[in-house]
């Protein structure tokens, strides 16, 4: 079954019993299709604290005047881990508008408020992902009568799940529904993990990049596996996954040089106002020049720097022996240097190691990158003053 198609809204109760929900994610069928992810959970009624995830969704299309486009009804194609994805959706806007979810040996489906949905629908652009939210919804206790029918249909459904019953509708009311940055970084790192090896990945991170979302801080290994803490400097903060030793002082950065070995990372940062720089983009232009061996190529290719994105080059140098033949004997070091623009200036990290070193420690000067901080940290918030009666 295709992961997306457009069904008649009366066809939405047989779907969210059969699902489309696939073992593996179904490819888009176009390069306009996009991704769309959301979450949602119900809690209990009787007992709060507890939850049940939703496995599968349904969306509507919006026209123009906000109103659903009739017949352009989608139902998830693929679930994961609380998760929800619908795949393969050509671009527009959509809005939520029925979850449903396992529990207690049968199917629940919850109508969800499309006018409060409506107001709020997200845009679809073309061949990107987009985040319908991370919903929480309070569960409620239907009339009595009602409640005394639908547990005489889940004790029917439990002696004959053969039949392949219609899901039972269960009574919840949305709380919240959670669409700031941090839980879109959660979503998509989670996503990034569900979809990898399909082409949905490359979607996942673009859109990772396009909000700027940090990676997971880096964890020490070991049974309580803590995440590394995070080193504070002038302008920019760092963890120690090189675990090369503690850094030496540059100027307006960090030096680190790997133990045993010659490869050598540094990082800082070029103040506008400093003699001689002429800014970021003239920067790019020259490390671009600056790669013109016969081992390197002019071509800028990028590299995630923390939340950011830097424009990278790499080149080679040789080094001949005082006293020995040119050519009878030669010292090759491969670099890597990454800019990255900044509205004060411009951030530095380079990797320079002999070539034989240079491809076994870039791995580690990648990860190293993706979980730096650049800019001044943060200042620490000042107590709030008590509230007096």
């Amino acid at each position: 079954m295709a992961a997306m198609r457009v069904y008649s809204a009366a066809a939405l109760p047989l779907l969210l019993l059969t699902g489309c929900a696939l073992s593996r994610p179904a490819e888009p069928t176009s390069l306009d299709h996009g991704l769309l992810i959301a979450r949602a959970r119900v809690r209990g009624a009787l007992i709060p604290f507890t939850s049940d995830a939703a496995d599968r969704a349904a969306v509507e299309q919006l026209g123009p005047d906000g109103e659903a486009v009739p017949g352009k009804v989608a139902v998830s194609g693929f679930a994961r881990e609380g998760a929800v994805y619908f795949l393969d959706l050509p671009p527009g806007r959509y809005s939520l508008t029925a979850i449903s979810f396992p529990a207690r040996g049968a199917r629940y489906e919850v109508a969800l408020a499309t006018a409060v949905l409506r107001r709020d629908a997200v845009e679809l652009r073309p061949g990107e992902a987009s985040f319908l939210g991370d919903l929480t919804l309070d569960g409620r206790l239907p009339d009595f009568d009602v409640l005394v029918e639908r547990a005489a249909g889940l004790g029917a459904r439990l002696l004959t799940p053969f039949f392949g019953w219609s899901p039972i509708p269960r009574d919840a009311d949305l709380r919240s529904v959670d669409r700031t940055a941090l839980a879109e970084r959660e979503a998509l790192l989670a996503a990034r993990r569900d979809l990898a090896g399909t082409q949905w990945a490359g979607v996942v991170a673009e859109r990772l990049r396009a909000i700027g979302a940090a990676e997971p801080a880096a964890k020490a290994g070991g049974l309580r596996n803590r995440e590394l803490p995070l080193k504070r400097e002038t302008f920019f903060s760092w963890r120690d996954t090189l675990k090369w030793g503690s850094p030496r002082r540059a100027p307006e950065g960090l030096a680190w040089r790997r133990p045993g070995g010659e490869a050598r990372v540094v990082v800082f940062f070029t103040s506008a106002t400093a003699p001689g720089f002429a800014g970021y983009e003239e920067a790019v232009r020259q490390m671009r020049a600056a790669a013109t061996g016969l081992d390197d190529s002019a071509a800028l290719y990028e590299v995630r720097v923390g939340t950011r994105t830097g424009q990278a080059a790499r080149s080679t140098s040789y080094r001949y022996p005082e006293g020995t033949l040119v050519g009878s004997e030669v010292a090759v070091t491969t670099t890597e240097n990454v800019l990255v623009g900044d509205p004060a200036g411009m951030f530095t990290a380079r990797l320079r190691a002999p070539r034989s070193e240079f491809e076994k420690v870039l791995p580690s000067f990648r990860e190293f990158l993706l979980q730096l901080v650049l800019g001044p940290p943060a200042p620490i918030a000042a107590p709030s003053e008590p509230v007096l009666p």
